[in-house]
C-alpha cells in the first residue's frame, strides 16, 4: 500500500504524539479517573472523535468530560478539558437532543452546595462544533439517589431524542421527555424489584417508538408506545449484568442479548432472545465461556454487515465473531495494555477511516499522568495494532472521507464527504452482491462538505431490503471512498 502521509504530516503526527501520547501511537494520557468513552462526529469534518466522561467528587476540579478531536486518520488531541463539576459520568454520549444537526453532550450533574443532594441531568450543547462553557442546561432528577446510568431513545415516537436514567442503589428507572427544543419534561420514574444492572433502548416492534429493557432481578422489556408502556418479563430466573440491543441476524427484527459473569466460576454466559415478532422472542442455547467480566458491546468487526459481540476484561478484549443464523465462530482475544484500573469501559467506531470499527478503551480509576485510554485499530482480517492503518482510498487527495449516520439505520441515513476542489460527484449504493440498488447524486458540486440523505428507497422508489449495501463516491469518473451500509 502507497503511503498517503507527506512530510509536513509525518511532522505533524510527531508533534502530536510527543504531547499527547506515551510510547505507542494509540495510548492516551488524560485527566484522571475516566469512567466511560463514547465516538461519533462531532465537528461534522468526516471523522469519529472520542468524549470521555469522569467520575469527579464534590469540590474537585477534575474535568468532568475531555474532548478528543479526530486531526488525522485517527490520530488524536485534546481540545476541551475545562469542563468540571461534580457527577458519575458512567455512560457518557452525545446525540442530537434538539435536532439541529449537531450531537450534544448528555452528562449527569451533582449539587452540595445547599447541604442537600440534587441531581440533574446536564446537557452541553454542540454550537456548530463548538462546546461554550456557558452554552448549557440541567434538568432536575427530583431525587436525591445515586443514580448509575443514562441512554437514550425515541421512546413516544415524536421524532425526538428522550433520555432514561436508572439507579442501582434505589431500584428505579425513569424517563425525561423531549419537548422539541432541546429541553425535557420532569422524570417520571418506575419502580423496580431489583437493583438495576443495565437498561438499553430500541425498536424491537417496528413501530418507531424504541422500547427499553431493563436487567434487574430479572430481565424486563418495557415496549413503548405514545400513550405508555406495555411490560413484558423475558427472563424472569437470572440476575443479567449487562444486555444489547441489534438485528443478530439481519432479518430486519431487533433482538436482545444478555450477559453475566458467574465470579464463583469465573465465566460468562452469554443469552440471545430471537425476535419473532409481534413482541414474542425465542430463548436460544446459552454461550459459556471463560473470562468476559463485561461489558457487552456489539459492533462489525469484520465488515460482512454481521454484529459481532466483544466481552472485555483488564487486560483484554474476547471478540465472538457472528456467522449468521445465531452462530459464532471461535473467539478471538485483543490483547490491551493494563494501566491499573479496576475495570474497563469500551466503545467501537472506525477512527482511522479504513472502513472497519476500531476499539477504543478507557480504564477505569487510573490517576492522573498515566496513559489511561487505548485504541486497537481494526484491518478487518482480525488483526488490531495500535498503529492506524490508513484504507489505500486515502491516497487520493480530493475527497477527505465518506460517512453516514445513522448506521445500521431504519427509515434514513445521511452521507457526508468533503471535497477540495469543484468536482463531478457520483454517489451510488450496490447490493453486497454487486447489483445496483440507488444513484443518490450525479453532479458537479462545490469545494466544501456536502451531505446526502438516503431513504432506503431502490432506484424505482421502491424500500430496499434490509441488509448490507456498499456506496460508492466517484470523482470526476474514479472510484474514491466506499463505505458499508446496514439497512435495519
Amino acid at each position: 500500500m502507497k503511503s498517503f502521509y507527506r512530510t509536513s504530516s509525518l511532522l505533524c503526527i510527531f508533534l502530536v504524539s510527543i504531547f499527547f501520547k506515551k510510547d505507542i501511537n494509540s495510548e492516551y494520557i488524560l485527566p484522571a479517573y475516566a469512567s466511560s468513552v463514547f465516538a461519533t462526529n462531532l465537528y461534522h469534518d468526516g471523522f469519529n472523535d472520542i468524549i470521555v466522561g469522569h467520575t469527579v467528587g464534590w469540590g474537585y476540579n477534575n474535568p468532568a468530560i475531555t474532548l478528543m478531536k479526530n486531526i488525522y486518520f485517527g490520530t488524536f488531541e485534546l481540545t476541551d478539558t475545562t469542563k468540571c463539576f461534580c457527577g458519575g459520568q458512567d455512560n457518557i454520549f452525545a446525540v442530537d437532543v434538539n435536532n439541529d444537526g449537531w450531537p450534544d453532550i448528555v452528562a449527569f450533574y451533582i449539587d452540595f452546595s445547599t447541604g442537600t443532594v440534587r441531581n440533574y441531568v446536564r446537557i452541553y450543547y454542540n454550537d456548530n462544533g463548538n462546546f461554550p462553557n456557558d452554552n448549557y442546561r440541567d434538568f432536575n432528577l427530583n431525587s436525591s439517589a445515586i443514580f448509575t446510568d443514562i441512554t437514550y431513545g425515541d421512546i413516544n415516537g415524536d421524532g425526538y431524542i428522550d433520555l432514561i436514567v436508572s439507579s442501582n442503589n434505589w431500584n428505579f428507572w425513569g424517563i425525561l421527555y423531549n419537548n422539541g427544543n432541546g429541553g425535557f419534561s420532569s422524570p417520571v420514574y418506575y419502580t423496580l424489584s431489583g437493583p438495576v444492572s443495565a437498561i438499553c433502548c430500541g425498536d424491537l416492534n417496528g413501530d418507531g417508538c424504541d422500547d427499553i429493557v431493563i436487567c434487574a432481578a430479572d430481565t424486563k422489556i418495557y415496549f413503548g408506545y405514545p400513550t405508555g408502556f406495555q411490560l413484558l418479563t423475558l427472563d424472569p430466573y437470572v440476575f443479567m449484568q449487562h444486555a444489547a440491543i441489534v438485528d443478530f441476524d439481519l432479518d430486519g427484527k431487533r433482538d436482545i442479548l444478555t450477559q453475566v459473569y458467574v465470579w464463583t466460576g469465573q465465566f460468562s454466559i452469554l443469552r440471545i432472545f430471537k425476535n419473532l415478532g409481534n413482541n414474542a422472542f425465542q430463548q436460544l442455547p446459552d454461550l459459556i465461556f471463560q473470562g468476559g467480566v463485561g461489558p457487552l458491546v456489539t459492533s462489525d468487526f469484520n465488515n460482512d454487515g454481521l454484529p459481532d459481540v466483544l466481552f472485555t476484561g483488564i487486560n483484554g478484549h474476547i471478540i465472538w465473531y457472528n456467522q449468521g443464523n445465531f452462530q459464532l465462530a471461535d473467539s478471538q482475544y485483543v490483547a490491551i495494555p493494563y494501566h491499573g484500573g479496576t475495570s474497563a469501559k469500551v466503545c467501537c467506531a472506525d477512527l482511522d477511516n479504513n472502513g472497519f470499527n476500531d476499539i477504543i478503551t478507557v480504564s477505569y480509576g487510573v490517576a492522573q499522568n498515566y496513559p489511561s485510554l487505548d485504541i486497537m485499530f481494526n484491518d478487518g482480517h482480525g488483526n488490531f495494532t495500535p498503529n492506524p492503518i490508513v484504507g489505500n482510498q486515502e491516497k487520493d487527495d480530493i475527497v477527505s472521507s465518506l460517512k453516514n449516520y445513522p448506521n445500521p439505520f431504519q427509515d434514513e441515513t445521511t452521507f457526508e464527504f468533503y471535497i477540495k476542489e469543484t468536482s463531478l460527484v457520483e454517489l451510488s449504493v450496490f447490493d453486497l452482491q454487486g447489483r445496483f440498488t440507488t444513484c443518490l447524486i450525479n453532479q458537479k458540486l462545490e469545494t466544501g462538505l456536502h451531505s446526502i440523505k438516503w431513504r432506503g428507497l431502490d432506484n424505482g422508489d421502491q424500500p430496499s431490503k434490509p441488509g448490507a449495501f456498499i456506496a460508492y463516491l466517484k470523482v470526476n469518473g474514479k472510484i474514491c471512498r466506499t463505505i458499508k451500509v446496514v439497512k435495519t
